[in-house]
């Protein structure tokens, strides 16, 4: 059955959003807000690293540089030298489901805005020369934001080793071989193939006058024909039924553990049940994890945990920075036993309710600016085909209870079903324990 052409949905009981799809396939959503003297114009493309081949891994995040560069009618670094002349914010960013590119600016900036975003949809000038330059650069911060740094390695590592088939294995930079390998046809195939408006939600945020803002995107954006998107490639992920540990050996001056378990996918209702569990053992300093690590044993400056919200299930991880001298076994140890009381009994009712405060708090300020909710609308219609999933997404969260989180702690925080990475020091590396050696 085919989404309706044009809806109005409540989101969070205050906010109307009007949903379009254009004949070209390109979704809009408007939010008209004239409490706020900005606006906030977001293009999504369900396009990310999830959808590369192997070999070709960094493709989508290469995208996110070269979508600055030249187009048929601009030059070069045009638009971010325009908007700055009216103070306006812009960036963009790409993860394993998504790209997008936000502005956030007055409204005299629209026209320029709207100048712009069509013609880099559809007339990007990609040359040798252009490309080249943005594969060094990419390399570059490759190598200084996963090389060079130890949260890059480990969070690589943890992914490469938790899943064996599954496209979330591959980093969104993409591997330094890929990189450093693209041709030009390959950014050619990969622009015409995701960057199209049917592949793409347009979202714009504040104050703006609904009818006249629907005109002015269809006016630019439909003439640019669709084209046909290439499938997903199919993948099957072999059950994980044993622990996998890999040891490192980095220049820290600590030891540090990472633990990730499989867990479910945004849109399971499991999902909310972990997110409130995450908070329970690792919310602020009433966190389970964090009174046991850093306050009673004092083994730990830092421990932080949080469930992947993504397309397809992903990872649970806990991240534990300890203290000099600390054994990675003693930490490991010592989640094993919380979150065996985790599973093992039930959490009080003011502790559920405060985790669950914390959870729908953070989730309620991002709707505080324009830029916020653009954010927050672009996301949900791209990640699972609907921005409407927005309210339902919280009411899960707030009807989390005590059982459910026990429950879904119990199915998904399997030793078996997890991966360990720990990081030593340098100078203890002799220390290291046999079982921690990469398996």
């Amino acid at each position: 059955m085919n989404a309706p052409r044009h809806e109005c949905l409540r989101i969070l009981d205050r906010w109307d959003v009007c949903r379009h799809r254009l004949d070209n396939g390109l979704v809009v959503l408007l939010l008209e807000d004239h409490a706020t003297p900005l606006v906030s114009f977001h293009t999504w493309f369900k396009v990310g690293s999830r959808h590369e081949r192997e070999g070709k891994t960094g493709l989508a995040h290469l995208f996110e540089h070269l979508m600055f560069e030249a187009t048929a009618r601009h030059p070069s670094g045009s638009f971010d030298r325009e908007m700055e002349r009216f103070g306006a914010e812009t960036n963009a960013a790409t993860w394993l489901d998504w790209t997008y590119y936000h502005e956030t600016f007055p409204p005299e900036a629209l026209d320029l805005v709207l100048e712009f975003e069509p013609d880099r949809m559809r007339n990007l000038i990609l040359d040798e020369h252009t490309v080249e330059r943005e594969k060094s650069v990419v390399a570059n911060e490759r190598k200084y934001r996963v090389e060079d740094r130890v949260d890059g390695v480990i969070e690589e590592v943890m992914y490469k080793t938790a899943f064996k088939a599954h496209p979330y294995r591959n980093p969104t930079i993409g591997w330094m071989e890929d990189i450093q390998g693209f041709t030009l046809e390959d950014c050619r195939r990969f622009y015409t193939a995701y960057y199209a408006p049917n592949n793409a939600t347009i979202v714009v945020a504040g104050n703006v006058e609904h009818d006249r803002m629907l005109r002015a995107i269809e006016e630019r954006y439909a003439a640019i024909p669709s084209q046909p998107i290439l499938p997903e490639a199919p993948f099957e992920e072999p059950p994980q039924t044993a622990e996998r540990r890999v040891a490192l050996t980095k220049e820290v001056s600590a030891p540090r553990i990472a633990v990730g378990y499989h867990a479910p996918a945004l849109q399971q209702r499991e999902n909310a049940a972990l997110s409130i569990a995450a908070v329970i053992l690792c919310g602020g300093d009433s966190g389970r994890l964090v009174r046991r690590f850093v306050h009673e044993e004092e083994l730990a400056s830092e421990v932080y945990a949080w469930v992947g919200n993504f397309k397809l299930p992903a990872l649970f991880e806990f991240h534990i920075d300890l203290r000099e001298g600390t054994p990675p076994e003693r930490a490991l140890e010592l989640l094993d036993g919380e979150l065996k009381r985790l599973v093992g009994e039930n959490v009080s009712d003011e502790e559920l309710q405060t985790a669950r405060n914390r959870v729908l708090l953070g989730s309620y300020n991002n709707f505080v600016t324009a830029g916020g909710r653009a954010s927050a609308l672009g996301f949900y219609e791209s990640v699972l085909d609907d921005c409407g999933t927005i309210t339902a997404r919280l009411e899960a969260l707030r009807g989390v209870s005590a059982e459910e989180v026990r429950s879904a702690a119990a199915g998904w925080l399997d030793p078996c079903r997890r991966t360990v990475v720990t990081v030593t020091p340098v100078r203890a590396r002799e220390k290291i324990n046999s079982d921690f050696e990469e398996q």
